[in-house]
């Protein structure tokens, strides 16, 4: 019964009431406002009043989008803008027109429909003039940071759709010019949209495609760790640098750029405890890499070692080799080409063998080392020929069964050599 009473409650479907015709005439003032964005001697005015609204009234990027020539007018205005840039001769009617302006961009940047129509007519890419500006006075930084925050409502949805259409017009290198030249306010906004991008897989793989893009964030953003006593900038350095080392190459660029200055005991004194968490995560990261390194450089001493061996070895078997040639010719001089055929099967069997064997030994070489292979190859290749040209002679003896012919070819071949 109490239940039934206050839902009845006069004073509560009053308020109910109330609050239903005031969203009424609010929607209707909005509808009034925009149509007198038309006019360009009230458009000061109701770009004020639509303003207001920006985060408050959830159909004003309905109305705004979908009323005739409403974008147009607002893109017309930001482009009219751009003389003002530079050289700097904003004014300040005008610098609070485009404030206005963005506002209301962020509400259809925030809205879960007309932000990808927002996308796909690529009105953003008419924003990035307003991030490119270098003067530091208040209207202009002020702009920079609703431009950015525009932005990011966008891009914070992780949608790959949207993610690849910044990065397609290079918002990267636009964001790491504020970082390198702007001051901290806009700094911190633009490290966020950083990570955002490279926290998505799209993002991620587009950056790390070219040794370039990821050496260049490594290297802005390595200024953002001096400022030790923000956190919220440090976190989000940390943050995009622990997502860069998941990728191989970039990691060994966080390594030489990087390892180095995280280690200090100066860095990790103003820490807190988020970012000793991310802070510690990076280091061991980093310093695994680092014992990965230090093997690959002792297997490349052991490998050199192995070439040496092998070429040793080689040497060896020249002289070898020679002192069997002149032990063939004396038999080829008794007219033996039988004997002759024999000793090249049996010579050519044991140079095979002490191949594989030297092979054998250096796992290492075989599996890693193709390359090196190839060139012991290369490097016993006069000794190949050298048994070619003997084995084609011997068999042209057996076929013809001349002796003598024999004698002279290999004669005139062994003085030659």
């Amino acid at each position: 019964m109490s239940n039934l009473q206050e839902n009845n409650n006069p004073d509560k479907i009053t308020k109910s009431r109330v609050n239903i015709k005031n969203k009424l005439n609010e929607d209707d003032l909005i509808i009034k406002w925009i149509k007198e964005l038309k006019e360009e001697e009230k458009r000061e005015k109701s770009l004020s009043k639509l303003s207001e609204y920006y985060d408050k009234n959830r159909n004003l990027p309905i109305y705004l989008w979908y009323s005739q020539g409403t974008m147009a007018i607002l893109l017309q205005e930001i482009i009219s803008t751009y003389k003002y840039l530079s050289p700097c001769k904003l004014s300040q009617e005008r610098a609070v027109k485009i404030c206005n302006i963005l506002k209301l961009l962020t509400s259809i940047a925030t809205h879960n429909e007309i932000k990808y129509k927002f996308i796909e007519s690529k009105m953003p890419i008419f924003l990035y003039p307003f991030l490119k500006t270098t003067s530091t006075e208040k209207y202009y930084e002020y702009i920079k940071l609703l431009t950015i925050t525009v932005i990011s409502n966008l891009i914070i949805s992780g949608d790959p759709e949207i993610i690849s259409f910044f990065i397609n017009t290079e918002i990267i290198p636009i964001l790491l010019k504020i970082i390198d030249k702007g001051p901290l306010l806009s700094k911190i906004p633009a490290c966020m949209m950083i990570h955002l991008v490279v926290k998505t897989d799209e993002g991620l793989k587009y950056i790390c495609e070219e040794k370039m893009r990821y050496s260049g964030i490594v290297i802005f953003m390595r200024q953002m760790l001096k400022n030790k006593h923000n956190q919220t900038i440090i976190n989000q350095t940390l943050k995009t640098f622990l997502r860069l080392a998941e990728n191989n190459e970039a990691r060994i660029i966080l390594k030489n750029i990087v390892l180095k200055e995280i280690k200090e005991k100066n860095f990790t004194s103003h820490l807190k405890d988020s970012s000793k968490t991310l802070h510690s995560c990076l280091l061991k990261i980093l310093s695994e890499k680092d014992e990965v390194n230090n093997k690959e450089k002792e297997n490349k001493k052991d490998l050199n070692n192995i070439i040496g061996n092998i070429k040793g070895n080689i040497n060896n078997m020249n002289d070898n080799l020679k002192n069997n040639m002149n032990i063939n010719s004396q038999q080829i001089n008794n007219n033996n080409g039988e004997t002759m055929n024999q000793y090249n099967i049996n010579n050519n069997i044991g140079i095979m063998n002490q191949l594989n064997q030297m092979k054998l030994t250096s796992p290492y070489l075989m599996q890693n080392n193709f390359n090196e292979i190839n060139n012991f190859n290369m490097y016993n290749n006069g000794n190949d020929n050298y048994l070619n040209k003997i084995n084609y002679i011997g068999n042209q003896s057996n076929n013809n069964n001349n002796k003598q012919y024999m004698n002279m070819n290999f004669y005139n071949m062994y003085k030659n050599n």
